[in-house]
């Protein structure tokens, strides 16, 4: 099952997200995922990284989960993914885009969660829940927050 959401974290949250991404220059490359040109950042203490992370930890929504994690990414002009299904480990996913570029968001079947500040999708991972980032022009890049339940 897929859930669509708009104005999901707080607006002030959303700022600082995209003010730090600018302004941090700390970006690693995404395990698993080496050959795609996308960055991460998972853990910075004292930084909106963190507050993110206390913000998805404390959601009532996903109280009976165990909550994994954090990552903001960074995914550049070129970035696209082909459809693939998430780790079975993983049982809800959380993906929320943070500013308003012309950029491809995610596809799920026949149904695009459309790229945009502050919204994106609950994703619950099941075996079908087939998905990918289309190869897309006009693409200005992606930046966004993605947690992990368990």
């Amino acid at each position: 099952m897929i859930i669509e959401v708009e104005k999901f974290l707080p607006e002030d949250l959303v700022d600082d997200l995209v003010a730090f991404s600018k302004t941090n220059t700390d970006w690693q490359v995404q395990e698993m995922q080496e050959n795609l040109p996308r960055k991460r950042i998972s853990w910075l203490a004292d930084s909106p990284i963190e507050t993110a992370h206390m913000w998805f930890e404390s959601l009532p929504l996903f109280s009976h989960l165990n909550f994994m994690g954090i990552t903001l990414w960074k995914d550049d002009v070129d970035f696209w993914m082909s459809e693939h299904i998430d780790n079975e480990r993983v049982k809800i996913a959380v993906q929320i885009y943070l500013d308003d570029r012309k950029s491809p968001g995610t596809q799920f079947g026949d149904r695009l969660i459309r790229y945009g500040r502050n919204r994106g999708y609950i994703m619950h991972n099941n075996p079908s829940m087939l998905h990918g980032v289309p190869d897309q022009t006009p693409h200005e890049g992606r930046l966004s927050i993605y947690a992990l339940f368990q």
